[in-house]
């Protein structure tokens, strides 16, 4: 008799504690899946972090390329200002080389060129696909237009472009909304164009024509 009713408690306690388990096993799905949930957002915001540290990278290794090419342009200058002083004067000598001169001389207004312009691009596809650093004025000078024109026609083909400073402060906008589950990655171009509440109309750059 002893032993059935040893039996009989440990079936109780066995059936209670299955009671138990039976009542927290929807808690815990919850639980388990909400943290499933805090964990893909914090993944989503580590990518949103790595794409902002690759594109800071980038950026600063364009400003050292502008840099350089700005230094060598400067020295290229100087050596032709040393040649036009000297035409300068054997002109004012003679007037048998006052063409050579005067073409030189203007030769010295069209050394003005571009650098340093660095922006960040958002292209069509949105992030974290299609984001990169651009040497807008590297682009400048290859193609012999103004800055503002290559600013204009990158945003005719679909890009958002950003300074460094706006640049940051959208990633910490995204990480944000991302971690409180208002966003979720990928975001296309038009969604981040509303979550800047930018006028993409505004957005073109008034070129000024030089005189």
């Amino acid at each position: 008799m002893g032993s059935l009713k040893s039996f009989h408690e440990h079936l109780r306690s066995s059936q209670s504690k299955a009671r138990q388990l039976t009542e927290a096993g929807p808690a815990l799905n919850t639980l388990f899946a909400t943290e499933g949930i805090r964990l893909e957002r914090e993944d989503e915001a580590s990518r949103l972090r790595a794409i902002y540290d690759a594109i800071v990278e980038q950026l600063q290794r364009l400003r050292r390329s502008e840099l350089s090419a700005s230094s060598g342009h400067s020295q290229a200058n100087l050596i032709l200002s040393v040649v036009e002083a000297t035409v300068t004067a054997i002109v004012s000598k003679g007037r048998r080389l006052s063409a050579v001169g005067d073409c030189l001389l203007r030769g010295s207004t069209d050394r003005r060129q571009p650098f340093g312009l660095v922006m960040v691009c958002v292209g069509p596809q949105g992030l974290p696909e299609d984001v990169g650093a651009a040497a807008i004025s590297r682009l400048a000078r290859e193609a012999n237009q103004p800055e503002p024109e290559i600013m204009n026609r990158l945003r005719d083909d679909g890009y958002l472009l950003f300074s460094e400073e706006a640049f940051s402060a959208l990633i910490s906008r995204l990480i944000g909304d991302v971690r409180e589950g208002k966003l979720h990655l990928p975001l296309s171009r038009d969604k981040v164009v509303e979550i800047m509440g930018l006028n993409t109309r505004k957005l073109r750059v008034k070129i000024i024509e030089e005189e």
